[in-house]
């Protein structure tokens, strides 16, 4: 039988690191396509070139990853969390763009923020999507395209990656909170999954196939914490045009250019001055919450439709802070 869940959270909005030298990732996250919030004496505030005022929280002290917030569709969502078992008391955010939050830790300890109310700003770039002349559909006419030189153009944290100890586990305890829909499951047997793609239920909106990808913490030396963090850029050009200048940048590149099998979108991973990985992407599929799981064994084969193959560093990263 499946539990209703307390609320149904829209989208993931920010995650949360830490690192000893706020300089330092503010330089790295500025070469990947952000710029600065908000500073403070041992915060750091990051946003892309859309409307939300920050994508990017960190911290400064011992490199850790120390969570992640979701988006709320109302103010009774939020009070509906609050008053869960283990959620805290609502508590104005101190943050760009003010709002609420309330906050948890998952069943691996990282913690898990519930936001509402957060004003959006107005974009700071164009986010159209490049006209393009493909196939039988021709969209500039008369014009020449001409890719300027420079990092991604961010439009919005995507989704995050994380290595749990009990996959099953994760996606019970998320689901029951965040109303998480499964999108795709990697099975060492039947109902035995190793790895579970999982999106937000916007019922007949679409959504991405995943805001979270869960994956066994076997695959990660027995560590869990963070896999990777994803933000989505504009188009297929400004994964390219970001790779490049990262690698002017002599930043450290970690997987890609490719696409992916499960969730289709374009791919490039980099790693910051601490080893976690940042990801750019752009064209993954879209989902409303009438399409049902694929499940998929565990040698399905690559996982990725054209590109270099997954490195076999990729997800081995950085455990969760002590609570």
């Amino acid at each position: 039988m499946t539990t209703e869940p307390v609320i149904r959270a829209q989208d993931v909005a920010y995650p949360h690191l830490q690192v000893p030298d706020l300089d330092a990732i503010e330089a790295f996250l500025m070469d990947f396509g952000m710029t600065r919030a908000d500073r403070r004496a041992d915060v750091l505030h990051m946003r892309g070139s859309g409307s939300a005022p920050f994508v990017h929280l960190i911290h400064q002290g011992a490199p850790a990853f120390l969570g992640f917030a979701f988006t709320l569709a109302s103010r009774d969502d939020l009070d509906r969390l609050a008053a869960t078992e283990g959620f805290t008391p609502v508590e104005a955010l101190d943050s760009p763009g003010g709002g609420w939050k309330t906050s948890t830790r998952d069943p691996d300890g990282n913690l898990v923020e519930a936001v509402f109310g957060i004003s959006p700003l107005a974009p700071l770039a164009d986010l159209s999507p490049r006209l393009l002349n493909m196939g039988n559909d021709f969209r500039r006419i008369g014009a020449v395209q001409r890719i300027k030189a420079g990092p991604s153009r961010i439009k919005r944290f995507g989704h995050l990656a994380l290595n749990v100890a009990n996959v099953p586990a994760s996606l019970a305890w998320y689901h029951q909170r965040f109303g998480l829909l499964q999108s795709d499951r990697v099975n060492l047997a039947p109902g035995q999954p190793v790895a579970a793609f999982t999106r937000c239920d916007r019922g007949a909106e679409p959504a991405d196939h995943h805001s979270i990808l869960f994956a066994s913490s076997m695959g990660s030396g027995g560590i869990a914490g963070l896999n990777h963090l994803s933000w989505e850029v504009c188009d297929i050009d400004d994964v390219h045009a970001g790779r490049e200048y990262l690698t002017a940048r002599r930043r450290t590149p970690e997987w890609g250019i490719g696409r992916h099998l499960l969730g289709s979108q374009v791919f490039d991973y980099w790693r910051d001055p601490w080893g976690h990985i940042h990801e750019h992407w752009t064209d993954g599929d879209q989902l409303d919450a009438s399409v049902l799981p694929g499940d998929h064994p565990i040698g399905l084969g690559r996982v990725s439709q054209w590109g270099p193959d997954m490195p076999e560093t990729f997800g081995r990263t950085i455990a969760p802070a002590e609570a």
